[in-house]
């Protein structure tokens, strides 16, 4: 009925929307401080990896947008991210003909840093506060490194669910 890009797209948006809400109460659950996985980064990095297609990327976009309109005071800066991160990983992933999971924990990191990059750009030009620096570059190596190790998990996580998926089922038989 529907082609099978368009099932797996659906499905990894659905699973972004979970991951929205998980990222964004897991902040107010844990005492674990202002480092919170972010789990959007990670799925964005495997869309841009295994699925560089416009509907991903503006499944991005809407994800970083969602993550903005529940938990940032700055509406865009988090779609601005997710579009980057989407961006970059696609055009990294053109050279890139090695699928490990210690290669994806490496792209996720590098996408985390690029992220972070993006979003100190953006707030020096438009917020420029006393005192940025000070904690800003601990929280995006923090937040990158514990991204890339979340990322292993995720992407063997998202790869079994696209396999029930890409089964043919009875009726296609």
């Amino acid at each position: 009925m529907y082609p099978l890009a368009m099932k797996i797209s659906l499905l990894l948006f659905a699973i972004g929307i979970l991951l929205v809400i998980l990222q964004t109460t897991l902040q107010r659950l844990l005492p674990i401080g202002p480092v919170v996985p972010d789990l959007i980064l990670v799925l964005c990095v495997y869309w841009g990896l295994n699925h560089p297609t416009m509907g991903a990327a503006i499944g991005s976009f809407l994800l970083g947008y969602s993550v903005d309109i529940l938990s940032s005071q700055l509406i865009g800066v988090n779609a601005f991210a997710m579009s980057l991160v989407f961006v970059a990983v696609y055009l990294g992933s053109r050279s890139i003909w090695l699928h490990h999971p210690l290669v994806s924990s490496i792209i996720v990191l590098c996408a985390a840093l690029i992220k972070g990059a993006g979003l100190v750009l953006v707030w020096v030009v438009f917020l420029s506060t006393e005192g940025f620096w000070q904690g800003a570059l601990k929280y995006i190596i923090s937040e990158a490194l514990i991204a890339a190790l979340l990322a292993p998990f995720l992407f063997a996580l998202l790869a079994r669910g696209e396999s029930y998926f890409a089964k043919p089922g009875p009726a296609a038989q």
